[in-house]
């Protein structure tokens, strides 16, 4: 049953922010959403989003009892690469949007992995499950928009099993404003990208929230240098700016574009950075 969000709700403003056309992305970007991760002279859109989920797949350390929550799954092409490269039991793919959950049923049943990818919608500050259920948890790039990332910690703890793992990519402020055009610069991006400011913060800060939630072992890799430079010249590509243009409408594809020269700018600028982030439950 699919979920409305209130409109008074940031769910429904992350909705409607990711909304646009996405009956039509179809098979665009081989349905990946993630930045992806970009190394060896690599150019390959397809190339960099699967060689960022296969990372994070090696960082969760899955084995083949694994139960894996994967939250913001998008339109599930990461989990059908997860189940067909690594041993993992069960997956359960979670998104905010319905239509997200659409398009991964689709491409989870076209790869006959329905016996062992299940979706569900809902809230990732609220998540419909019970204490000790997960073993792993993975989150690639949405929690930045979770209101707030901690609640969603918090919530992870809980349903992860004890000695379970969490595996996260992220984007976190290089360092905080130290002069108001910094500091109009950062929430500038936020307001744009419907990020809740109380999600700004260091990768100290990241650290120290998780190990407040209760997590170990915490360990937050920077690697934007291998990240939003090669997703950026992607998406200034003129092909993909029509592509986008085409599924999304002039409008919104458009300003899709912007955002993105805003990300760059404040990338380049040393106000922003891309995170792999790991870390346990005892």
């Amino acid at each position: 049953m699919k979920i409305i969000w209130d409109e008074s709700s940031h769910e429904h403003k992350v909705t409607k922010f990711y909304a646009h056309g996405v009956e039509n992305y179809v098979d665009f970007h081989g349905g990946y959403l993630n930045f992806g991760f970009w190394e060896n002279g690599n150019e390959d859109y397809l190339v960099a989003a699967e060689t960022l989920v296969k990372k994070l797949g090696v960082m969760l350390k899955l084995d083949d009892q694994a139960e894996l929550l994967d939250v913001a799954c998008g339109m599930g092409g990461q989990d059908i690469v997860l189940a067909n490269h690594f041993p993992v039991r069960k997956i359960t793919a979670y998104d905010l949007m319905f239509e997200h959950l659409v398009h991964a049923k689709r491409r989870i049943d076209q790869a006959g992995l329905q016996d062992k990818i299940k979706t569900v919608q809902g809230t990732a500050i609220k998540l419909p499950f019970g204490e000790n259920e997960f073993s792993h948890i993975l989150c690639i790039e949405g929690i930045v928009h979770f209101n707030t990332r901690n609640q969603f910690f918090k919530e992870c703890h809980r349903v992860l099993k004890p000695n379970g793992r969490v595996v996260f990519s992220d984007y976190v402020a290089k360092k905080m404003p130290t002069n108001p055009y910094e500091a109009f610069l950062l929430k500038l991006v936020t307001k744009l990208w419907n990020i809740p400011y109380d999600n700004v913060g260091t990768p100290e800060d990241y650290k120290a929230n998780l190990e407040k939630a209760g997590f170990t072992d915490v360990v937050v890799h920077c690697v934007g240098e291998n990240v939003i430079p090669g997703y950026c010249k992607e998406q200034n590509r003129e092909e993909c700016i029509q592509e986008l243009v085409k599924i999304r409408g002039w409008f919104a594809g458009r300003v899709g574009h912007i955002i993105d020269h805003v990300l760059d700018w404040s990338y380049q600028k040393g106000l922003i950075d891309y995170v792999l982030v790991e870390a346990n439950k005892k």
